[in-house]
């Protein structure tokens, strides 16, 4: 019996041994599906968020003649197979070879064009083939066409659209070279093409693919030579670039993929070659259609730099390709991080534009001071503060030694703005005057006269509190992007629009007509108290009647006719895509912090919250950096509205949370410190202003606060991480595309101005990779397999996992192939939302 009895007793041991140690050695199936080798799809009603169109119309890209808008729609996500084209990075430009085009115009864009007509209260399509991205759409000067980049997958061609009919075709076969020039200008559908310009007779100026060019250079499977880098005679601090030139043939390259052919096309003709191939960044014609200017990249290049600091130089060309002038030579800029003093370019003309008037070019330039041997640099830079400012005028035939001074100023001139016939220029005045005292002045100058009669239309202008702010004055462009001042019809007064910032956080945007001779105040226009709305355009010279936008927390945004008789009409008819999101409540609440600063949050609640009820939070960080609390105010005061609808977003602070019924809390993260000295702080302020907020909503009776989750991004990423390494109060965390170890961007990050050999504690306390071993919560990181921001290279997401695997800590690392500083894929979306909320609902909501 005892025999049979023990014999019972080890069977029901060894059961349990065996359950214990399947238990121990399965993978729970939450963990099973994170760690799958597939792209993912989150729930159904999730990747129906994901891929509504969210589109909305804007009026704001008016037609020269003031009858027509330009609506651009975007394509909301990329795909993998868009991003796996072949792509070249060099120097930080990222080419697509096969297409010569910049990556981004390849990947994704503005995949359809819409025309508004004011007068027929309607709106029409832009004839445009299937399996297309436009960018650079620019007015032709009669308003009647419309220029843009028509970006194939071929190649990329100069098309012209018919804004009546909406009929477009290509001006001609030949391609274009879409990439020094299509990078400068992505994601902008209002700012002037660099590379597309209007001529009065109707024809267009852009630039070719060489047609003589040859093949791409080949790269020998022998190198020629070592790889070699070299230490400068000054010392050259540079920025941590992910992806700069590395050999010869990388320069090689380079040239290949930016040369260009400017080239001039008119309808029914072969395209026009002016002058010879090169390197340019940029092309502004002349307001009378006869010269060019032209700023190109020329060698020496560089491998520790981006193409940015390549030298340059700006000319005047004639529209046969001969060279009238060089205004500027700027010099190869190696030194551009932190303590690094170049001051190559402070003796360069700079502002140099067109004058709307067609009388030349209008630049700035210091007064000329011989400098002593003796000079050590802090002399230099002191001197060049003292020395006069000129506004100068470069009159046909461009002689830089017939250069006419118009202006000379004590104190700097900024914010050029001329009248559209030249009578007068406006601008700031900063710095110390010939009475010694130091301020910004709002000056207008009647060039009309000798000399030129100043007047001082704002004395000591607030520049710092946003309160106080005056505005800045409203200027227009030409369709090739002349700006101009905006004159009343009398010609006799101006107009400054200001954001009309409040201390409740609910800007009203305003507009003053404020009188030349006198400087005298009238308000035309400002926005309600209950509602955002700001000015969007200006339809008449008096103002009598604004496009502007409208909306509030509850009201989507629409642009309106406004009109001073107090009438007013809505134009568009914009509705939100997420009704099902209107019913989230949202709380914008303030929490004060353990030394005192009383910092802003806002808090939103899902779909259906009951009253009462405590639910789980993410909380979404970015920390941004000031030299006092008062810094720190004015910021919010600026950067907080309360009127504003709340925008959806696929990442970050996204709306889905709310859906998946978690609270989404985004509190503000100020580290506060004097000088350069902001990161001696970095880790208490982001501990003590997360605490605080968290007992905040913890008292509001939203939020559960045993069941928190945090997410950033970039530099929220490696806030997510320091903020699981010392403290306790999340149960997990995201973290995407961050750098989490400070001595792999040793000569600045950030705000932080100091290098590692100056800070070297702070480069390392901040660093949450060697607090790795702190880090007990479950951490999902994410990161772009090609991450082309400053600083964080995908071996810094590479070497966190590395760390945490070994110390046997519980993370997973996602890197998408093809994705940069942020996801564009859709595919990569919807795998990172499945991820994202199976993570959080296992660790944090349960």
């Amino acid at each position: 019996m005892i025999l049979k009895s023990k014999t019972k007793l080890f069977g029901k041991i060894s059961l349990l041994l065996f359950i214990l140690v399947i238990c121990t050695t399965i993978v729970p199936a939450e963990q099973e599906n994170q760690f799958k080798e597939a792209y993912l799809k989150p729930p159904a009603s999730v990747q129906d968020l994901l891929t509504r169109d969210r589109h909305y119309d804007t009026l704001n890209n008016l037609s020269p003649d003031g009858t027509h808008f330009l609506i651009p729609i975007n394509s909301q996500f990329s795909s993998l197979k868009l991003m796996t084209q072949k792509t070249y990075r060099l120097g930080m430009l990222e080419i697509c070879p096969d297409v010569n085009r910049e990556w981004r115009l390849s990947t994704y864009g503005t995949k359809k064009l819409k025309i508004y007509s004011l007068s027929q209260r309607r709106s029409w399509n832009i004839g445009l083939p299937e399996n297309i991205f436009v960018s650079d759409m620019t007015w032709s000067q009669d308003g009647k066409k419309i220029a843009f980049l028509a970006h194939f997958p071929k190649g990329s061609q100069a098309w012209t659209a018919d804004v009546q009919s909406g009929k477009a075709k290509a001006l001609h076969k030949a391609f274009v070279m879409a990439t020094l020039t299509g990078r400068s200008r992505w994601g902008s559908s209002s700012s002037a093409s660099q590379m597309l310009q209007w001529t009065p007779q109707g024809t267009v100026i852009t630039l070719l693919v060489p047609d003589n060019r040859g093949p791409e250079p080949k790269k020998s499977p022998i190198p020629d030579s070592p790889i070699i880098r070299h230490t400068r005679k000054k010392d050259s601090p540079t920025s941590t670039y992910p992806f700069l030139m590395r050999t010869s043939h990388d320069k090689k390259l380079f040239k290949y993929y930016t040369y260009a052919q400017l080239a001039e096309f008119a309808p029914g003709k072969s395209p026009r070659k002016i002058g010879e191939p090169a390197m340019y960044m940029s092309i502004s014609l002349s307001p009378n259609g006869k010269y060019i200017l032209v700023e190109k990249i020329v060698e020496p290049f560089s491998y520790i730099v981006s193409y940015s600091s390549f030298p340059r130089e700006l000319q005047v060309m004639d529209l046969s390709g001969n060279i009238l002038s060089t205004v500027r030579k700027t010099p190869l800029r190696e030194a551009e991080a932190g303590n690094g003093r170049d001051r190559s370019q402070a003796d360069l003309p700079r502002n140099v534009t067109w004058r709307p008037d067609g009388k030349g070019l209008s630049f700035l330039w210091k007064e000329q001071k011989e400098k002593d041997k003796e000079d050590d640099e802090e002399e230099e830079e002191s001197n060049a503060s003292e020395r006069k400012d000129r506004l100068m005028l470069l009159a046909p035939p461009f002689s830089m030694d017939e250069t006419t001074t118009l202006i000379t100023s004590k104190k700097s001139f900024s914010s050029i703005s001329y009248a559209p016939n030249g009578r007068y220029v406006f601008t700031k005045l900063s710095g110390r005057g010939e009475d010694g005292q130091t301020g910004t002045d709002l000056a207008a100058f009647d060039l009309s006269q000798t000399p030129p009669i100043k007047t001082i239309l704002l004395k000591d202008m607030e520049t710092k509190d946003p309160l106080k702010f005056p505005g800045d004055i409203i200027t227009q462009s030409t369709g090739n992007g002349v700006d101009f001042a905006l004159l009343s019809s009398d010609g006799k007064s101006i107009y400054l629009e200001g954001r009309g910032y409040k201390e409740n956080f609910k800007p009203q945007p305003f507009i003053d007509r404020i009188e030349i001779s006198t400087g005298k105040k009238e308000r035309t226009f400002e926005g309600a108290k209950d509602f955002y709305e700001r000015p969007l355009v200006p339809l008449d010279n008096d103002l009598k009647r604004i496009i502007i936008s409208r909306e509030s927390k509850t009201a989507f945004p629409n642009s309106y006719l406004w009109e001073k008789d107090g009438t007013g009409e809505k134009l568009t008819n914009n509705k939100t895509p997420y009704p099902e999101l209107k019913a989230s409540k949202r709380i914008d609440f303030e929490f004060t912090r353990r030394d005192g600063l009383e910092i802003q949050g806002r808090i939103s609640l899902p779909p259906g919250y009951e009253k009462g009820t405590r639910v789980p939070a993410v909380f979404w960080t970015y920390p941004s950096e000031y030299k006092s609390f008062k810094d720190y105010k004015h910021s919010t005061i600026r950067g907080d509205n309360h009127n504003a609808f709340q925008r959806f977003s696929t990442r970050n602070a996204s709306d889905i949370w709310l859906t998946q019924g978690y609270a989404v809390v985004v509190p503000d993260i100020p580290i506060i410190g004097k000088g350069n000295t902001y990161n001696n702080n970095f880790i208490a302020h982001l501990v003590d202003s997360m605490y605080a907020a968290i007992r905040k909503v913890g008292n509001l009776g939203y939020v559960d606060v045993d069941r928190l989750g945090h997410g950033g991004h970039s530099y929220g990423a490696f806030s997510t991480a320091n903020i699981l390494a010392h403290s306790p109060f999340f149960k997990a965390g995201i973290a995407g595309d961050g750098a989490y170890n400070r001595t792999l961007t040793p000569m600045t990050f950030q705000r932080e101005r100091r290098f590692i050999w100056e800070a070297q504690d702070i480069y390392l306390e901040m660093s949450p990779f060697f607090q790795a071993d702190h880090i007990d919560t479950p951490l999902l990181m994410y990161h772009g397999a090609v991450d082309n921001n400053t600083g964080t290279f995908l071996i810094q997401s590479e070497r966190m996992i590395q760390a945490l695997t070994g110390l046997g800590k519980n993370a997973v690392l996602y890197i998408y192939p093809f994705e940069s500083h942020g996801p564009r894929c859709k595919e990569t979306y919807m795998d990172m939302w499945a991820r994202w909320l199976e993570f959080f609902d296992t660790y944090v909501k349960k």
